[in-house]
């Protein structure tokens, strides 16, 4: 069965006259580029996914947000890179100890924002401006105080946490000022991922490009500053991200003022505990699933940091390459989320599955394309991470990074088709297979990071990640496809399901949206 947050989405839909579950931006349905143009200038959602060539479409809604996601990935490159560069190879180590650390947080604050997208969506899909003003208004109660109660918890639990992760002696000071100052900014990073996530529910989906730009250039001059000229360290590095996710959420602040329906009133400003219980509904999932995979995550860490300082900044050094690689996909992946859900409101499964067979055969090509890019240029990326100041260790941690980075980035093969077919059986209504992927994952981590060093030496951590994700493929893979094939089996035997029928039902969906976007002009 679905969750209960889908069926009280479902519900919702119902007795708002709406298409489907899902249906969060099929309002952006219509003929022409003027159109398009009006209906975005209104709040309208920018892309009908409905109709068109699948891959391409998923791949048009993709392409920008590529560029958000790749100057996201770049906060915590260039601080990489200062650091390890010009304070030394054990600086690196110290940002790269509490590496999960830090993907758990931005896992947190990406999970919450994908909540209130979902809800956002659906009201706006719905024409429903009063329960969209009321998330908007729960979303300022939820920043503030969930932002401060984690952020209290997190600081609280700091050394705790550098226990668990078993930072070393040598590294333990610089690691622990830049884990305070980072998570220092979830607040910061709290308001504006739901801001903004808001905002691309209502259809302004430049806020992500325009925010990243401008904050990733603040954090790159900051950084410089502050390690260079100030002779801060890893402190100067942390202040820096921290000021830079500062300048973002003002950013989407003002994208949000500039927006009418964001102005609230008196009377938007409570607390409503049933739009809160959605809410909560939607994230817990998705977190659960993000919690258990950082598990497995804290184990590997624990080990490597055990290790050495070299093998930590090693590691690190190939962290971040991979992240860059795994925005590209994740940026797909957030298409193929909202292909799903307009094709699933429109009830069009045939569709569904096409398009994801087309887009898990591009991606998978993408892949290998950016597998040759990277072995072709890994060694001139490598040295960018690392200081020459210790030859010894400089030496040590490339090997390490290098090894590291050949197996990693090949077994995205792996990671790509487990990606977008996770999400797809997530926005289907069955989060469940998800959750399993995930403990899956947190399993297979553990037990190749405990028994394999025995067999096949330090490359049981560099196959830990492919590991995880091979057990985790079939679990969403099957589901998908099964699922998508029950569909269309009971659609071949339904008389409401034939193609004028449901090409009737979208079309005067299209119509309806047009039409409420051009009364509210």
């Amino acid at each position: 069965m679905r969750g209960d947050s889908v069926k009280n989405m479902s519900a919702y839909a119902d007795q708002n006259h709406a298409p489907s579950l899902t249906d969060v931006r099929l309002e952006c349905g219509c003929k022409g580029k003027k159109n398009m143009r009006k209906l975005q200038s209104k709040g309208a959602a920018a892309m009908d996914m409905t109709e068109g060539t699948a891959w391409k479409m998923i791949l048009t809604f993709s392409f920008p947000l590529v560029f958000g996601n790749l100057f996201q990935q770049l906060y915590s490159i260039v601080d990489a890179v200062v650091v390890g560069k010009f304070v030394g190879v054990d600086a690196l180590a110290a940002v790269g100890c509490i590496s999960w650390v830090c993907w758990l947080i931005n896992a947190f604050l990406r999970d919450c924002s994908n909540a209130f997208s979902i809800s956002g969506s659906v009201r706006v899909g719905n024409h429903d401006e009063e329960g969209f003003r009321g998330i908007v208004a729960n979303g300022i109660f939820i920043s503030i105080g969930l932002g401060i109660a984690v952020t209290a918890v997190l600081l609280w639990q700091t050394e705790h946490i550098m226990r668990l992760l078993s930072v070393q002696p040598d590294v333990i000071h610089m690691t622990r000022r830049y884990l305070v100052i980072f998570i220092l900014t979830i607040p910061c990073g709290l308001v504006y991922n739901i801001t903004a996530s808001l905002l691309r529910a209502y259809g302004n989906s430049s806020i992500t490009f325009w925010s990243m730009t401008i904050s990733t250039i603040v954090n790159v001059v900051l950084d410089l500053m502050f390690v260079l000229v100030f002779h801060w360290g890893v402190t100067g590095a942390a202040a820096a991200t921290w000021i830079a996710q500062f300048v973002s959420m003002g950013i989407a602040l003002w994208a949000a003022v500039k927006t009418p329906v964001f102005r609230l009133r008196a009377s938007d400003l409570k607390v409503d505990w049933k739009l809160i219980k959605e809410l909560s509904g939607l994230w817990a999932p998705m977190f659960f699933n993000s919690l258990v995979i950082s598990m497995g995550g804290f184990f590997v860490s624990k080990h490597t940091n055990q290790i050495g300082s070299y093998f930590t900044a090693g590691i690190a050094a190939c962290g971040k390459i991979f992240g860059l690689l795994e925005a590209i996909i994740i940026a797909i992946q957030t298409g193929v989320s909202v292909y799903v859900g307009q094709n699933l409101g429109a009830g069009r499964f045939n569709r569904i599955k096409k398009g994801l067979v087309q887009i898990t055969g591009i991606g998978i090509g993408l892949t290998a394309l950016m597998i040759v890019i990277v072995f072709a240029v890994q060694g001139y990326v490598i040295p960018l991470f690392l200081s020459a100041n210790d030859p010894k260790a400089y030496k040590m941690a490339f090997t390490v990074a290098s090894s590291n980075t050949h197996v990693l980035v090949a077994c995205m093969l792996l990671m790509t088709p487990m990606y977008l077919h996770r999400v797809t059986i997530q926005t289907l209504g069955y989060p469940r297979y998800a959750v399993i992927a995930g403990i899956l994952q947190f399993f297979m981590r553990t037990l190749t990071v405990a028994f394999g060093p025995a067999l096949i030496g330090v490359y049981a951590y560099y196959i830990q990640d492919g590991m995880a994700w091979l057990a985790s493929l079939p679990v969403v893979s099957v589901p998908c496809y099964r699922y998508l094939k029950k569909k269309l089996n009971a659609d071949k035997h339904s008389p409401t399901s034939s193609a004028r029928s449901t090409k009737r039902r979208v079309r005067n969906i299209r119509r309806k949206n047009i039409r409420f976007w051009k009364n509210h002009s």
